[in-house]
């Protein structure tokens, strides 16, 4: 099904004029320099087609070339576009001296005649020119190569332009139907029943390589792979075992490393890699979808805190203006709680959407999770998720949280910031996946969560805003509707459960220590020393907090309402528990989370009824 839904992808994209999609026979490639070659093949100058990124970063330039062949061991050349170690025949590591790869650079030269050799064109004969005469002993001190010798083997690819001509030599009518007559004639080995086409085909051997999975090694990774003599059945090697054919492997890959270079259809959170897509052409809904899932269209802030992306990999951050208006105003309604699909207007939530999830294994890719819904069912899931997650939010906090900052807020504080390398790898596909299916939300990231407030004395509104959400999700899958309904946005004033009761306690202690220092710095906090201990075994700490906060409220101007406050909650309370399990805990954060929220809140002022309006 994942293969099939990526092969009339690809078939899809074909005909979408501006897609950009690599053709059959050919691949994307990133290029770093072309070679200016005379018509005798002599080497003119070297052209750099790296570009500056918004980093001010140089980034290869992607372009479609001759296919390139997968390479796992040995030589194997590619046609007209390869690295120095083929075009050059020299390698040179960092810091090591240059190395001559000569059989590299025989296997291309081989290859170039053997394709070319009966070409009549200029620029082919211009690159077998230069191509029979080079010297790989000479390379490094070549006057053309020697002042751009170190950007030359930092890496990246090369092709070949002809003096005097626009374009490149790949690119001539000639070369390309050269090319596509070497790959109409060639020999296959093994032919049989595609899986994904089910017509009689020439199979792959080995797939091409996936790019752009966070994590995965930066030559590419394989969806599909054997290479273990247990995986050898009837004696079938290889990707034989899953016969597809070489058109459709080719297929599924491009359309899958065309996703991974898009921020309009993947999403990177800890180890997975999520890419999404319509069945049919529809910009708007998932551009809306991305938004969703990543409410963000800032580039400053869009990968703030996410798993680190490969610099050749990174692209232009960019959204849809009209779909980031439409989720902005879609949440906020959201948050004033209204279903979210019905803030969406003028969308198809007919159309389905594949969504897949990605992970690294080695030199292989793991299926996190694979879901395949209508628009508007996602729109309900997504929907309910950020309406679970509704919170008070304070003064200088807007906006909704995206999945990496959840995952992100579990991570440990170093100089004020959120290493969110930090986070378990395994917590953002687990919650995506909660998230898409509306199931219950990963134990693991609630748990996280707990421990990460325990170890820091603090709750921001992220994590509060999850703890809420995990704790009504449950209540609600569990069918306890009158639990349900005690997870309110802001201060539930006619909760009485002990916990719930202790958060809101401790927070108005808090208060009462802080107003008793009259402006003055305080070294410590109740919080700092006694969060912890208060939200798991309340019966130990309290009352040592109570005796304090008799000191507080008699040198604090507002004493009075604060030691009320006091009162109004102890009288709801049956005693100090003497612990508190892992959903209790949740409910003392919320409380304590909606009580700090709620000093903010101005009262409304009392209109006092005069003597001639009361009567």
């Amino acid at each position: 099904m994942i293969l099939q839904a990526l092969y009339q992808l690809y078939e899809r994209l074909l005909e979408e004029p501006n897609s950009g999609i690599s053709p059959p026979g050919y691949s994307k490639a990133r290029v770093s320099h072309v070679l200016n070659l005379s018509e005798s093949g002599g080497l003119l100058d070297v052209i750099d087609l790296r570009d500056q990124d918004m980093g001010r970063k140089l980034v290869l330039k992607d372009m479609d070339v001759p296919r390139q062949v997968k390479r796992t061991s040995g030589v194997s050349a590619n046609f007209m576009c390869d690295n120095s170690g083929y075009v050059f025949g020299v390698v040179q590591k960092k810091g090591k001296p240059v190395e001559i790869s000569g059989d590299k650079y025989e296997a291309m030269r081989d290859l170039h005649e053997e394709i070319l050799g009966g070409v009549d064109d200029l620029g082919a004969r211009a690159l077998l020119g230069f191509l029979r005469t080079w010297n790989p002993e000479q390379a490094e001190g070549h006057p053309v190569l020697a002042p751009i010798w170190d950007d030359l083997m930092r890496g990246g690819n090369i092709v070949f332009k002809l003096d005097g001509t626009t374009g490149y030599i790949h690119q001539t009518p000639a070369i390309r139907k050269a090319w596509e007559s070497r790959i109409e004639h060639m020999v296959h080995e093994n032919t049989g029943q595609c899986l994904i086409t089910g017509k009689n085909a020439p199979i792959a051997k080995v797939h091409d390589s996936v790019k752009g999975v966070v994590g995965a090694q930066s030559s590419g990774a394989a969806l599909v792979s054997f290479n273990l003599d247990a995986s050898t059945s009837y004696g079938k090697k290889q990707s034989i075992n899953a016969p597809v054919s070489e058109e459709a492997a080719f297929a599924y890959v491009t359309a899958l490393n065309y996703l991974l270079r898009r921020d309009q259809n993947r999403l990177r959170i800890g180890d997975t890699t999520t890419v999404f897509w319509a069945e049919q052409p529809s910009y708007l809904e998932e551009n809306i979808l991305a938004e969703l899932l990543d409410p963000t269209a800032d580039a400053e802030v869009a990968t703030k805190g996410k798993a680190p992306v490969a610099k050749a990999e990174m692209t232009e951050f960019r959204r849809d203006p009209q779909a980031t208006r439409m989720v902005r105003d879609a949440l906020a309604q959201v948050a004033q709680g209204r279903p979210l699909e019905e803030s969406m207007v003028d969308v198809d939530k007919d159309i389905r959407f594949y969504i897949l999830g990605l992970s690294p294994n080695n030199a292989r890719l793991s299926v996190r999770y694979w879901h395949v819904d209508t628009f508007g069912n996602l729109l309900e899931k997504i929907g309910q998720h950020y309406s679970d997650m509704s919170i008070a939010l304070p003064p200088w906090e807007t906006g909704s949280f995206a999945v990496w900052t959840v995952v992100n807020a579990t991570a440990p504080l170093i100089d004020g910031k959120r290493d969110g390398k930090s986070a378990s790898p395994l917590l953002g596909g687990a919650l995506t996946r909660a998230v898409l299916l509306g199931t219950d939300y990963p134990h693991g990231i609630y748990t996280a969560l707990l421990g990460r407030i325990r170890a820091d004395q603090e709750v921001s509104p992220v994590q509060a805003a999850m703890i809420k959400a995990c704790l009504v999700r449950h209540a609600r899958i569990s069918g306890s509707r009158a639990k349900e309904e005690n997870y309110t946005v802001s201060l539930n004033e006619e909760r009485t459960d002990a916990a719930y009761l202790l958060g809101r306690l401790f927070a108005v202690l808090e208060k009462a220590q802080q107003d008793a220092a009259s402006g003055g710095k305080l070294n410590a906090t109740i919080r700092d020393r006694y969060f912890g201990a208060a939200s798991a075994t309340p019966q130990s700490v309290f009352p040592v907090l109570l005796r304090l906060a008799q000191h507080h409220i008699a040198k604090s101007e507002y004493g009075g309402i604060v030691d009320r406050q006091v009162e109004a909650i102890i009288g709801e309370l049956d005693g100090f528990p003497t612990h508190l399990n892992l959903e209790e805990q949740g409910d003392f954060i919320i409380g304590y989370y909606h009580q700090r929220q709620a000093f903010y809140v101005k009262k409304p002022a009392k209109v006092e009824q005069t003597a001639e309006e009361g009567q």
